[in-house]
């Protein structure tokens, strides 16, 4: 969770593919599907920035090779056209893992604004009690509950079930958890069906075993008990759920009926959860010689599986951290002058991120990304992450300016702090992050000749008062709206 707490998803995931398929040698593969680095441009930081500059190391983006101009369009291996129909003219960069031939092949970066000369704590207001003793909330759908652990152990078990009869249909028992139930389904909500919510008019039945955790919760539950007999297409089971939160946007929160045929069942019974399944089933091997009770074994048990869920949304619940203490910092902080150059460098930055990829996408994904997405407005909007009337423009431009002021509060923090001096052992461990992140792939040398050191030392700088931040934030669980 390193230096920016907003970032573009789609970014990082084809950023992190460019680079995996960079490292992996280049041996030449025309593929590019299976190696995307021959679109995505990867500038020294990691970012995978298309735009003329990288917004996180300012590093300028290559040349373009190549331009097919036969048909209007860019070339997949070279930078897409600004919104004015030219292409960016910037100096070409080193390769890396390559030395510049000449001084003409020196590495240039976009213009900053120099915090550390400024006195930035006079243009931010901030109080010390609004960053030294923040209580914060985080995602409830985050917290691993008892429910959780509970499910999780269920859905362990549902894996060690056995077969009652083999591969017996059967009719006239009531079904129960573990069995595998062969169903025809209809999803109603406010009494209209809705997209995906139906198998009724499938030429066969969907097999789904009751524990596997496979529908959404409630769905599963809400057959256990039923007769396959009792419920036909003509006279179906009635199963009321509510779709999760986190659930797709047009659905969550929502309360629907499925009606469900059941043509049959296969039984199974799965394994009992006590003491005896734990050890010689699922293997668990007690962290003490010896137990008051079996009660206080599955609650180590359980205490284990609680740390293992946990340590599964590590990062998640981390970039929630850090998001949680910059919006409380922007929306706290009164910031201002903030310099033109910044919002101008940010602004343009992700812009020419957005028409990369939105060019990228027009280019592979033919007719079905251009009718979800039928103009660059549609596909920004999305981008963006904005529903209604709202405007993508207004949307990045708050971006920015909320980049612009983390930078500004951190600087301040900092000065006020007294802490703003980077030492040599703060900016050699923030090379050597640059150096593991890379694993050996850039030297030192390349990524300061690529990065410059300003951008090391402001990395630096981040790191150290983020830290510092979240050691004097507290955390709980709830609602985020």
């Amino acid at each position: 969770m390193k230096k920016h707490y907003l970032i573009l998803a789609l970014v990082l995931c084809l950023a992190l593919t460019a680079l995996a398929a960079c490292t992996a040698g280049g041996s030449g593969d025309t593929d590019t599907e299976a190696n995307p680095s021959a679109e995505t441009w990867l500038c020294a930081c990691g970012v995978g920035s298309s735009g003329k500059f990288c917004p996180e190391c300012g590093e300028a983006r290559p040349e373009p090779e190549t331009t097919d101009t036969a048909n209007g369009e860019t070339d997949a291996a070279t930078e897409p056209a600004d919104s004015d129909g030219t292409s960016d003219e910037s100096e070409p960069v080193t390769e890396p893992g390559t030395e510049p031939d000449s001084e003409t092949e020196a590495v240039t970066h976009a213009p900053r604004y120099d915090y550390f000369d400024a006195d930035v704590k006079a243009d931010v207001t901030i109080d010390k009690s609004v960053y030294t003793d923040m209580q914060l909330t985080l995602p409830a759908d985050l917290e691993i509950t008892e429910e959780d652990v509970q499910s999780y152990i269920d859905y362990v078990l549902f894996q060690y079930r056995t077969a009652d009869n083999g591969t017996t249909q059967v009719t006239d028992k009531a079904m129960k958890w573990g069995d595998d139930a062969y169903i025809y389904y209809k999803g109603m909500i406010d009494g209209e069906a809705f997209e995906g919510g139906s198998n009724w008019d499938d030429a066969s039945p969907y097999q789904l075993g009751l524990g596997s955790g496979n529908f959404i919760p409630g769905f599963e539950a809400g057959l256990v008990g039923v007769v396959p007999a009792n419920a036909t297409k003509d006279s179906p089971a009635e199963v009321h759920v509510t779709f999760p939160e986190n659930y797709n946007p047009a659905l969550a929160g929502k309360d629907a009926v499925f009606y469900v045929a059941v043509v049959y069942a296969v039984q199974y019974t799965l394994p009992e959860y006590n003491r005896a399944t734990v050890e010689n089933v699922l293997k668990y091997e007690g962290q003490k010689d010896f137990y008051a009770s079996d009660a206080a074994y599955l609650s180590e048990f359980e205490d284990y599986v609680r740390a293992y869920l946990e340590s599964d949304i590590a990062e998640q619940v981390e970039y929630e951290k850090i998001n949680a203490l910059w919006n409380h910092l922007t929306g706290q902080a009164v910031c201002q002058n903030l310099p033109q150059l910044e919002l101008d460098y940010y602004h343009d930055a992700y812009l020419e991120e957005i028409e990369y990829y939105y060019d990228y996408y027009k280019s592979y994904g033919g007719t079905d990304f251009t009718e979800q997405y039928p103009d660059f407005d549609s596909f920004a909007k999305s981008y963006m992450g904005v529903s209604g009337d709202a405007h993508w423009e207004t949307e990045l431009n708050k971006l920015c300016e909320d980049m612009v002021k983390k930078d500004m509060i951190s600087h301040a923090i900092a000065e006020l702090e007294g802490f703003e001096t980077i030492t040599d052992e703060e900016f050699k461990a923030e090379l050597k992050y640059w150096v593991d992140y890379y694993q050996g792939y850039m030297t030192e040398e390349e990524i300061l000749a690529n990065m410059g050191e300003d951008v090391i030392r402001e990395g630096a700088l981040s790191e150290k008062v983020q830290k510092w931040l979240l050691e004097r934030a507290s955390f709980t669980y709830g609602d985020t709206e």
